[in-house]
């Protein structure tokens, strides 16, 4: 099975997972946005877990790993290349039946969760229902729209 891999929710490379006895057998390969150490993370509705630093290899960042099928009982929805930042991790999903293809998610102790949105200044807000709810900040030095989660809390409130 071959998925893609994103970087600011644009398709940045492929990762290919294959049973393999007792693990899957992850490889993946994409463009290398930059300098610096990068991981890879999947995501699993609002989380996201770290499955490695990627290697630089011609020219590109490389990842090959066994994972315990036990610990996926399922597989990511999706896969981002990136970096934590502010205790925010790389995250892409759906929310309310809408793709949000650039964000972060952050969680504290308490298990409140946070979404940074990244939205291109031409594009569409994702969750514009929720645009009076998020607040405007600054992440990794993007522009981002803040939302608290659950968003079930929020459609009380309105």
């Amino acid at each position: 099975m071959e998925y893609p891999i994103t970087y600011h929710g644009e398709e940045t490379g492929r990762i290919s997972i294959e049973p393999d006895g007792l693990y899957y057998r992850l490889s993946a390969r994409c463009d290398d946005p930059g300098h610096g150490i990068w991981r890879l993370w999947g995501c699993f509705g609002f989380e996201s877990r770290c499955l490695g630093v990627c290697i630089p290899v011609d020219g590109g960042l490389w990842l090959e790993k066994r994972i315990s099928r036990r610990s996926w009982p399922d597989l990511p929805a999706f896969f981002v290349l990136g970096r934590e930042h502010e205790g925010f991790l790389p995250w892409q999903g759906i929310v309310e039946e809408q793709l949000i293809p650039d964000a972060m998610l952050w969680e504290n102790a308490d298990g409140a969760r946070s979404l940074a949105i990244f939205t291109p200044p031409e594009g569409p807000v994702p969750l514009a229902e929720y645009v009076s709810q998020m607040r405007e900040e600054e992440l990794d030095g993007r522009p981002c729209l803040l939302l608290e989660l659950p968003l079930e809390a929020l459609k009380a409130e309105n």
